[in-house]
This record gives C-alpha cells, sequence and structure tokens, in this order.
C-alpha cells in the first residue's frame, strides 16, 4: 500500500516540471534542493517497503512506521495533486487571444479570484515541500528496523505429500463427486495430450486435502499404476519437478543432471504408463518450460491425469487445463463437526460446558478448514476466556497470498476494507473507485477503466475475491471478499480506513477513507485529510459544511434525503467521484462545473431533477456521466461535446430546451465523443432534422460500443412528419456492436446497415406504429449469424406475419426457438445455429 502511495507521488512530480515549479515558488528560497530531495529520499525509502510490509504483521514498531510512512505519503500526495490542479485551473482559463476584450478581462479576473490569494498559495506550497522534507528525513532510518533493499527472505510454505488422516476430513462430497468424474473418465483413443485438471481456491479452503482424499479412493488406486505427487510451490523449480516425478515414477534417485538429459529420463520414466501426477501449490509458471515438460508428460498410457492445484486461475488456464474446479468454503455443519472433532478430542465431557463458546469459533472461522484446524495455534482459544482475535492471528495462507501481490494490486486490495463485511462489490463501481485515487495512473489519456478491469480480474484470478456474478459472456460483474480476507484488509489499513457506525465515535482524526452510518457527526468534519466518504443512511442533516472537506477525492451520496447541493463544492478541487444517485435533488448548482478533476458523476434515477449545469462541458476530466432512471430530464445542455475524455453516457437526449435555458444538445455533439464505451441510449430522435444530421452522430466510429437503443419519441408526443427511415440510415453504428433496440419507429422499412453487424447477438423492435407497412422478411437477417435473441413487442401484426412464415416455409429455420408473449413473438435462435 505505502509502495503504491510513493509511486503515486513520484508520478505526480514527473508530471511537473521543476524549472517551472520552482518558478512558481520563487518566494521561497532553495525549492529546487528540496524538490531534488523530496524525490530521493521517497525513492530511497521505496525499496526498502516490500521488506516492511512482510515484517510489519509481526512487528509493530514497523507497522508504526510503515503507517507513518503513508500518512506523509498521503500528505504530498494532497499537496501535488492541489499544486497540479492550481496549474490546470490556470490553463484552462487562459482567455482566448481572439477573444473580445470584456471576455478577457471577465477570465482574468475569474482566475484571480477563484485561485484565492494565489501568491500565498504557491507560498505556502513551498513551504509545505519542505515540511514534507523534514518529515521524511525523520522516519527514513531503516536501519533501526534491519530493513533490506532486496527482497526479503520470505517464509517458506509447507511442504505436502499425498498422505493425509481421512478421519480428520469433513464434507466436499460434492467437490470430490465433480474431480472423481474427472479423473475416472474414459479417455479417448484419438486424445494423444494428457488431462490437466485444475483446483483453483483461495489459501486454506482446503485444496490439498481434497486431493489427498480422492487419492485414498479404491477406484483411484486401482486405476492407476503409478501415482506421483510434487509439491511446487514458489518458484516453479522445473528441474526439481522433474526429478522427484523420475525418482517416484522409477523408484530410485536420479544424480545431478543437465536438463536436455533429464528432459529425457522424464519421457522415458512415465512411458507407457498410466499415471495420475498432482503438481500441489502452483504459484508461478515458465510457459516455455511447462510446454516441453507437459510435452514429456504426454507420454503417459491412455488414461492418465495430472491435477493441479493453485490460487490464481490465470495459472489453471495458462497450464491448458481442460476442466476447472473452484473449490468454497465449507458448510456451517461440516465447520462445526470439524472444529468439534479437534478441538474437544480425546476432552468429550467438556463440549457440554462449552459449547455455546465453542460455536461461535467454528462460526468465526468462516468454512475455512486451516482457520478451523490451527485455530488454536493462531487464535489463541481457550475454554475459559471469551474468544479474542489477535493482531498477529492472520492464517500464513493469507499472508502468503498478499505477499504474492505485485505492487500495484496491494492497494487496490486493501481499499476494498472500505466496504462493510459480506457486501457485494461491483466490479465498475470499485475500478472507478481506484481510478478516482490515483491507483490506475494519472494518466487520463490511457483507458485507465481497463486497466482497471485487468487488475480485478486478476485479484479474482488470485482467490482474493468469491461470490462471483458474471455476464452472459462470463465476465465477472461483481463479487464478495471472504471475511477473513476482509479481515487482513482492515487491520493493515486500519491506520487510514474506518467504517463507523451510528453509536461509535471517530477516534483516529488522519482518517483517510470513511464509510459511515452516522452523517450528522460534527466529528466527521474535522477529518481534513479525509480522501473518501460514503453515506449508507437516509437522513443528512448538514451537509453545508462539505466543502470543509478540500482533499476528497470521492463522495457517495446515494440513497440519502438530500434534497439541495451546497455551491461551495466548488472548493473540493481534487473531487474526482460523486454519486447522487436516487437522491432528491431537483438541480445541480452551476459552480459543480468547477470540479475540473472529476472524472465521474453519477445521477441516476433522480426523479426529481429537471436539469443539468449549463457548464457541464467544462468538466473536461469527465469520463462517466450516468443518468438513466432520470425520468424529469428532459434535455442536455449544449457544449456536451466537448467533454473529450467520455467513456460512458447511458443516456443521450437529443434537442429540447426552452427559451429560458437554451436549446437542448444537438445530436451532432454526440460525434464528437470518440471514446464512448458501453451502452449508450439515444432518446428523442424525433428532434433530428434528417439523415445528413443524424449521420453527425458518428456512431460508426464507436468501436467499443456494446449495445444502442435508439428511441424515436414518447407516448403521448405530439406526432410531428419526419422522416424515420432516412435518420434511422444515417445513425449506422460500428459492426461491432452486440445488442441493437429501436423503439417507436414509424419507418416502412429497417436499414440496409442491419445486414452488416456480423457481431450482433440481440435484435428488439418495440412499438412499431406503422408496422403494417414494414417491409421486414426473415432474409433480412440472415448474415446476422450470432443473433441469439430477436424480439418483437408491441407490434402484433408484424409478429402474426413472422408467425405465418414460419409456419408456411423453411425460412425462419434459424430461429427454432419461439416464446409467445401477450402482443409480442420473441425468436430465440439457436447459438450454435
Amino acid at each position: 500500500m505505502a509502495e503504491a502511495l510513493i509511486s503515486v507521488v513520484l508520478e505526480q512530480l514527473g508530471t511537473i516540471a521543476i524549472s517551472e515549479l520552482v518558478k512558481e515558488v520563487e518566494l521561497l528560497a532553495g525549492v529546487e534542493e528540496e524538490v531534488e530531495s523530496l524525490i530521493g529520499t521517497l525513492t530511497l525509502i521505496q525499496g526498502v517497503l516490500e521488506d516492511a510490509e512482510q515484517k510489519q504483521v509481526t512487528n509493530k514498531a514497523v507497522k508504526f512506521w510503515l503507517d507513518k510512512i503513508k500518512e506523509i505519503s498521503y500528505d504530498a500526495e494532497d499537496v501535488l495533486d492541489e499544486w497540479n490542479t492550481r496549474i490546470l485551473i490556470s490553463k484552462l482559463l487562459q482567455p482566448d487571444v481572439n477573444a473580445p476584450v470584456k471576455e478577457k478581462v471577465r477570465s482574468h479576473l475569474f482566475n484571480f479570484f477563484c485561485c484565492a490569494k494565489p501568491i500565498v498559495i504557491r507560498h505556502a506550497i513551498g513551504v509545505k515541500i519542505r515540511e514534507l522534507n523534514e518529515q521524511l528525513e525523520g522516519v527514513a532510518k531503516k536501519d533501526m528496523f534491519n530493513l533490506t533493499e532486496n527482497q526479503s527472505q520470505r517464509e517458506s510454505r509447507p511442504m505436502t505429500s499425498s498422505i493425509v488422516d481421512v478421519s480428520d476430513i469433513y464434507g466436499r462430497h460434492v467437490d470430490k463427486a465433480v474431480i472423481m468424474s474427472k479423473l475416472m473418465s474414459e479417455a479417448s483413443h484419438h486424445d494423444l495430450k494428457v488431462p490437466v485438471i485444475s483446483i483453483v481456491g483461495t489459501g486454506g479452503f482446503g485444496k490439498t486435502t481434497l486431493v489427498q482424499l480422492i487419492l485414498k479412493e479404491k477406484q483411484v488406486i486401482d486405476n492407476f499404476e503409478k501415482q506421483i505427487w510434487v509439491c511446487v510451490s514458489d518458484p516453479f523449480d522445473h528441474e526439481k519437478v522433474a526429478k522427484q516425478i523420475i525418482e517416484q515414477a522409477m523408484g530410485k534417485v536420479i544424480d545431478s543432471v543437465g536438463w536436455e538429459a533429464l528432459h529425457r529420463k522424464l519421457s522415458e520414466s512415465i512411458q507407457g504408463k498410466r499415471f495420475v501426477l498432482v503438481l500441489d501449490d502452483v504459484w508461478s509458471l515458465n510457459g516455455e518450460i511447462w510446454k516441453q515438460l507437459k510435452t514429456s508428460l504426454n507420454g503417459g498410457a491412455i488414461g492418465s491425469r495430472i491435477i493441479i492445484t493453485t490460487r490464481d486461475k490465470k495459472i489453471a488456464e495458462r497450464m491448458g487445463s481442460t476442466f476447472i474446479h473452484w473449490l468454497g468454503q465449507l458448510s456451517d455443519d461440516d465447520s462445526w463437526l470439524m472444529f468439534k472433532r479437534i478441538a474437544f478430542w480425546q476432552r468429550e465431557d467438556d463440549l457440554e460446558n462449552f459449547q455455546d463458546i465453542a460455536v461461535d469459533i467454528a462460526q468465526r472461522c468462516k468454512g475455512v478448514p486451516l482457520s478451523i484446524r490451527t485455530g488454536e495455534m493462531y487464535r489463541q482459544v481457550t475454554w475459559d476466556v471469551q474468544f479474542q482475535e489477535g493482531e498477529e492471528g492472520f492464517l500464513p495462507s493469507v499472508l502468503f497470498s498478499y505477499y504474492a501481490l505485485p505492487a500495484k494490486l496491494k492497494p487496490c486490495l486493501v481499499y476494498c476494507a472500505i466496504l462493510p463485511k459480506d457486501s457485494r462489490i461491483e466490479k465498475k463501481e470499485m475500478v472507478e473507485l481506484w481510478m478516482a485515487q490515483g491507483f490506475l495512473g494519472l494518466d487520463g489519456r490511457k483507458d485507465l477503466e481497463i486497466e482497471g478491469e485487468h487488475y480485478f480480474d486478476d485479484l479474482a484470478m488470485r482467490s482474493c475475491f468469491q461470490d462471483f456474478k458474471e455476464d452472459s459472456k462470463g465476465n465477472i460483474t461483481s463479487c464478495k471478499m471472504h471475511d477473513l480476507v476482509h479481515d487482513f484488509v482492515q487491520f493493515l489499513s486500519k491506520s487510514e480506513t474506518c467504517i463507523l457506525n451510528e453509536d461509535e465515535e471517530l477516534e483516529n482524526v488522519n482518517v483517510r477513507h470513511l464509510t459511515t452510518f452516522a452523517f450528522d457527526k460534527p466529528s466527521i468534519y474535522e477529518l481534513k485529510k479525509l480522501h473518501t466518504l460514503r453515506y449508507y443512511r437516509n437522513k443528512i442533516t448538514c451537509l453545508g459544511l462539505i466543502h470543509q472537506l478540500t482533499y476528497l477525492r470521492v463522495l457517495d451520496l446515494r440513497y440519502s434525503d438530500v434534497k439541495e447541493f451546497p455551491s461551495e463544492v466548488a472548493r473540493l478541487l481534487l473531487l474526482r467521484y460523486l454519486d447522487l444517485s436516487k437522491t432528491n435533488l431537483k438541480e445541480l448548482p452551476e459552480t459543480i462545473c468547477n470540479l475540473f478533476n472529476l472524472q465521474t458523476l453519477k445521477l441516476e434515477s433522480c426523479g426529481k431533477l429537471v436539469k443539468l449545469p449549463k457548464g457541464i462541458g467544462k468538466l473536461c476530466n469527465l469520463r462517466h456521466l450516468l443518468i438513466e432512471g432520470t425520468k424529469s430530464l428532459k434535455y442536455l445542455p449544449q457544449g456536451l461535446g466537448r467533454l473529450s475524455c467520455l467513456r460512458n453516457l447511458d443516456v443521450f437526449i437529443t434537442g429540447g430546451g426552452d427559451e429560458i435555458e437554451g436549446k437542448g444538445c444537438n445530436i451532432r455533439e454526440l460525434g464528437l465523443l470518440n471514446h464512448l464505451q458501453g451502452k449508450l441510449w439515444i432518446c428523442n430522435l424525433g428532434q433530428v432534422a434528417n439523415t445528413n444530421e443524424a449521420a453527425e452522430s458518428k456512431l460508426r466510429k464507436k468501436n467499443k460500443l456494446q449495445s444502442l437503443i435508439l428511441s424515436f419519441r414518447i407516448s403521448g408526443e405530439e406526432e410531428q412528419q419526419q422522416d424515420d427511415e432516412g435518420i434511422l440510415e444515417g445513425l449506422e453504428p460500428h459492426t461491432n456492436l452486440e445488442e441493437l433496440k429501436v423503439d417507436a419507429y414509424e419507418g416502412t422499412k429497417l436499414p440496409d446497415w442491419i445486414s452488416l453487424l456480423s457481431n450482433l447477438v440481440k435484435l428488439e423492435l418495440h412499438v412499431f406504429w406503422n408496422c403494417k407497412f414494414l417491409d421486414f422478411m426473415p432474409d433480412d437477417l440472415k448474415h446476422l449469424t450470432m443473433l441469439q435473441t430477436l424480439r418483437i413487442n408491441s407490434c402484433p401484426i408484424l409478429a402474426q406475419r413472422f408467425k405465418r412464415i414460419g409456419e408456411i416455409s423453411n425460412k425462419i429455420e434459424i430461429y427454432p426457438k419461439i416464446e409467445r408473449k401477450p402482443e409480442s413473438v420473441a425468436y430465440t435462435p439457436n447459438p450454435t445455429n
């Protein structure tokens, strides 16, 4: 975590030319040397942080030192972020050289007052840089803790073998049956490669034990000529692995030989033998070396199998797994049976007296077998004292998993401590929060969201998350974090992250990330260093003081009863994420448009919100503007096309407006938003003049759009004479589009481009008012080979025509599955056709 914070600070320093910084803070002598010293000290500290990260769990002095480093790094980030923002504002407010004199004067005045005493601020930043240096020099004494710049020697993971006491194992009947079916299934004589079965799961969940249990089965013993067990661990030593396989296959020790000779002996040792090979606890992999090993192993007899256990699904995939099995936690009943046997072994008489405490302990182990098995060692359980959790009571499996994470993933995982236990973690939302904290980098020109999704998937593949939900493509959309992992990240971040309940008071004034169930506590506004504020209730009494939290990056007030948002919000210059969804807001203050760092603005389902600020186009870093479900919003202000960084705009309302507020957004502004992706709903297409104007939306160039809804008019709207066919023809999307819905269309034919959408999987036609004239036949869609769903709703004539065609001809054979609903027909083609 600290390493990532320092990386952010160094990146910020890199974005400011030192000569420019010196010029701006020249009122303070020696600032250039101070900046150079700051960079040098941070770089020096960064070198020993990996060692400190590992020692903090068992050494309280190191943890205190690390917390101090993080605190100073946060302060440095705040100072530099503020300075970068001042530079950005200064550039944005430079008057146009061709602007009228009146506009130039207005711009200079606004620049002066917005930056509030610029000379004083510049001098203050110079002073802060000097103070940061003094603080860092005071704590940068790594020698007192014997911290080393080289990667510290990690505790060795325990070696495993195939030997197990079956009587100690509980549950896993379903898991065992699944793996057994894959292990014992008949092999094809045409399959020349040995299948690879992978068991993936969080450390301590019992992957090794499950395989040990399976190898004890008589079926397995009788079926395989050789059982070979290799504990791989980290790193993957291919020569050591090969030697162990040879020794167990041939029954003799191999002398030290070169890799070429070893490779040849490996092939000979298993040639023609029916074997089951277990590669237990695989952490890393050299793809080329594994390919060579696998080639030798493929020489085994038909029916041979390889079983891999790992915490990382990516490892399983790279090893060419033919089947991957996710191993979850034990059920409550199995957890209790296992704990009872271990804790009350040969002391059954104590069970009656201590059963309540024992059940509580078993439940706290959260179905993790290793936690149950090592409970007395790591959690200091006694029967005459209430169960207590110690800071040093984390399972080695959790520690090893954290140590193995790349530095860039650690702050992302630790930030999840901001969510209460058992919360569902929404992937897109968490990526936006990581981005707001700078964990994904500071270069807004890059697709930081894609990078964040890779981070999220990487953490998921490493078994840091569980209980996944996926979309139709198998992509993870949300998950949960196991309680043991949540406890661990809360321990790592307890000096900076807090979840405040209603009956609690804040103790740490330096907290950086706060989730609160009690917003009306005045003490919240004393947290001057707060970066994240998330609210989990609906009653807010003192939002007017929010402007005091000037270092906020994230403000989440969704579901609250807030009716007005204070105009002083403009002082939150560093704010990057603002969620006001499902609130009672009627409008936003115009000053919100001065939040030039804002990346995400969520206003979903704000039922009373009738307009957006006129100057919203000034939000030059805005990447996500979400307004779906905000039904009182009838138009968007002009200038939306200036949001050149915008990635997600879920709803675009064409035209509208009034004489007082001005005209609404023209569809040509959509053509300026080149980075749009995901889902887009274009409303009120009845306001578009003609084909040429529609074509200015340039949908054809937006190759990252996946879902598109084209809505021509709303129910009850006064009919206007317009060219629906021409407008729809001008709205041709990119061929990457996967879902298309056309609503309230009055044309008599579908556009020519619809047959070009080769990636389309879903097509919906809703409320086609002139459907009786629509010249639409199944042949028009014969090129849509990926189409899985065709729905025709509220158009009974067209639906009946489609039905009759299906009854009297073979033209509809590619749509064999028909689902009938009142006044609609839904066609769901077989994806394999």
